[in-house]
């Protein structure tokens, strides 16, 4: 089939959909069959679209005078982000099955299933604005149809605020594509395929497309509506968003790069917002109280390191294209991404679970028992995004450290390199500060004493939602143990956007001798039997083999746990569970773990929180009440809102029905005329 063909077939099936579930509106039990079976057969569509999303195979869509003709062609990674939302589409609609209110998550998801059906045909010219605009609307409607609040109207409409300016800015970069003497746009796009635009008009076109892309893919500084609307939306839906939008983005990126060409100016920007994006994103989860606001926040985190994974892909393509340090950070960008999607869905579909007992972390506590494989299956998906080798988390931030660390020749590479040495050191601190705040979540949510009301047990997970958790760690399975199979699939795909075919996978693990220099330093990260190789990194690295972190790891916790019996012995120290965070059993005197333990960060970043305490006594204890502020929303995005009510407050004046206002109006703009006319 041709991409026109699955692009009509994406508009009958959400008609079809839609449709039938008026049709049975009258039966509440009918409208839910009648949904879910349209979900799993919209998520077995997306699976099977994968085997013909073949690259550079396009078809036209002629429409109707005056509109122009459409091309549609895969985007860049079409095959492999139509598998990840079949994945992620078929496990929402089945965990869709435990809750009372899944027909309207589903009438929400039908649609965004469609969009990105379509999305993915639209690699080439005006297709990809219209579908991404389509996606825009229907994100907006997943997210305020699912619950009626006031947060989520407000999230709501600031996501379609962001949503309809990032539309303008890809609107005027495709349009800048074109030249006055243009014939039509999908010509001068096939031109700049081939040739690539002048470099200083390249940046200007790929930087609207970044911001136009970055509001769903949680870019610094549009990203604001993550942290707002993901809280507030069922956990599949903010799964969804989470994992599958910024993978959509992502592609966006590429394919706009594909059609523009362009330096090295915007990647320069694209990593200095992607490390901001990362570093405040970690800070701000780290000390969130609300289960989903963790994930939200850690969400631009990941984003942030995908960012700039593909900003330093770009610089060292252009400054060094010999260097495998590019492929690396592309490698990294796409390995993040794939197993965010998965390992993010299950966090926050693994919210809906835990919210029967409270949405805030210090009114959780203990609900490893009786939540049975929810609790295993919630704790691989956070070792996973914690980076603990040998999962997928663990490869993607190590890929992007190593590319940073990649020596390079002398010249602009060299100071290039000395510059990512800078970028490095900032996204260390961002990793080690992500890993606490992984850490946090689910110690004080599934470990420790239970601090809630309402006691553990009762009904447990339906088993369709035990396995709704279980089919997106296929993902994380993939992109992690399964990275040497994968990455040599990836790179074949990426083939055009690699400047050097030098592979990251060499038979090391199979035939040693063919990379003597290599085995020294450690080549194998992942040994693979029956894999063509194993993952390996051509440089001096001084760590030499990367398991070396983990037994590390296992000495340091060993060294720890001594200190602490050393000193129950001689001392009598009562000692408690870290993420118990005070005397146990625990009582109302004592101070919430979850604050208690990230106390120092706060501390320590108080400048950056902008931080302030507030002191009151009861009952002979003492209580602190810590504020923290987003500076973004107070001190970027509240001075906007605060002009636009002053200019909507002066707008709305000139509207007064007054003759001799629109008199003086009138006057004004022609005297405003006349000197610009004699200046001229």
């Amino acid at each position: 089939m041709s991409g026109s063909s699955w692009i009509v077939v994406w508009l009958l099936y959400m008609a079809g959909v839609l449709t039938g579930s008026a049709l049975f509106s009258r039966s509440p039990r009918g409208v839910r069959i009648w949904l879910s079976v349209g979900g799993v057969l919209g998520a077995m569509g997306l699976l099977l679209m994968s085997v013909f999303l073949n690259h550079g195979h396009a078809s036209l869509i002629v429409l109707p005078a005056p509109w122009p003709t459409l091309v549609a062609a895969p985007l860049p990674l079409a095959r492999l982000w139509s598998v990840v939302a079949g994945v992620l589409f078929f496990a929402a609609t089945l965990s869709t099955f435990s809750r009372r209110d899944g027909h309207r998550i589903l009438y929400a998801l039908v649609p965004l299933l469609s969009g990105v059906g379509i999305f993915l045909w639209s690699g080439d010219g005006l297709l990809l604005l219209m579908s991404w605009e389509f996606i825009s609307a229907v994100t907006y409607l997943g997210l305020v149809t699912t619950r009626r609040a006031r947060p989520v109207w407000n999230a709501g409409w600031t996501l379609l605020a962001l949503s309809e300016l990032g539309g303008m800015l890809l609107l005027v970069a495709l349009v800048w594509l074109v030249p006055a003497h243009a014939g039509s746009l999908q010509d001068t796009l096939a031109v700049h395929a081939l040739t690539g635009a002048a470099p200083p008009l390249g940046n200007v076109i790929m930087l609207l497309a970044v911001m136009a892309f970055g509001v769903k893919a949680g870019l610094f500084p549009v990203m604001i509506w993550m942290p707002m609307a993901e809280p507030e939306a069922p956990g599949m839906v903010a799964g969804i968003f989470s994992g599958l939008l910024t993978a959509l983005a992502f592609s966006g990126i590429l394919a706009v790069l594909g059609m523009a060409g362009a330096g090295v100016a915007w990647a320069i920007v694209l990593v200095v917002l992607g490390v901001l994006g990362a570093l405040s994103g970690a800070l701000y989860s780290i000390v969130s109280r609300h289960a989903k606001r963790v994930l939200a926040y850690s969400t631009l985190e990941i984003l942030g390191l995908v960012f700039t994974a593909l900003g330093i892909w770009r610089i060292l393509s252009v400054v060094a294209p010999d260097n495998v340090a590019s492929t690396m950070a592309l490698d990294a960008a796409v390995v993040l991404l794939v197993i965010h999607a998965g390992a993010k869905f299950v966090l926050f579909a693994a919210t809906d679970y835990t919210g029967r007992w409270g949405q805030t972390m210090d009114r959780l506590g203990g609900l490893v028992r009786g939540s049975g494989w929810v609790a295993g299956l919630t704790l691989f998906a956070t070792a996973t995004l914690g980076a603990f080798p040998p999962l997928g988390g663990f490869v993607g931030e190590w890929l992007l450290l190593e590319a940073i660390l990649k020596p390079v020749d002398a010249g602009p590479s060299a100071a290039a390199h000395v510059s990512m040495m800078v970028v490095g050191i900032f996204l260390a601190l961002t990793v080690a500060i992500g890993v606490a705040a992984y850490l946090r979540w689910y110690a004080f949510i599934f470990l420790g004493v239970h601090r809630g009301s309402k006691p553990i047990g009762g009904e447990g997970p339906l088993w369709s939602f035990v396995v709704a958790l279980a089919i997106p760690l296929v993902l994380v399975v993939a992109a992690g143990p399964g990275v040497p199979w994968f990455l040599p699939w990836l790179n074949h795909n990426l083939a055009p956007y690699l400047p050097t075919q030098s592979p990251l996978v060499a038979p090391t693990f199979i035939n040693p001798g063919s990379a003597a220099p290599l085995v020294a330093i450690g080549a194998n990260l992942v040994p693979a039997p029956g894999a063509h190789g194993t993952v390996f990194f051509p440089q001096a690295f001084n760590v030499g083999n990367p398991y070396v972190l983990l037994w590390m790891a296992l000495a340091l916790t060993l060294v720890v746990a001594g200190l602490r019996g050393l000193m129950r012995r001689k001392t009598g120290v009562r000692l408690v569970s870290p993420w118990n965070g005070g005397a146990e059993p625990f009582a109302a005197g004592t101070s919430w773990s979850a604050e208690g333990f990230v106390h120092p960060l706060r501390l320590a970043f108080a400048r950056f929180y902008g931080l302030s305490r507030t002191q009151s006594q009861n009952e002979g204890a003492h209580f602190y009440r810590h504020t923290i502020i987003n500076r973004l929303e107070e001190q970027v995005y509240g001075p906007l809102v605060a002009v636009g009510r002053w200019m909507a407050g002066h707008i709305r004046r000139i509207q007064s029905g007054r003759l001799n206002q629109y008199v003086t109006y009138v006057w004004v703009l022609v005297l405003i005329g006349m000197t610009i006319g004699v200046w001229r």
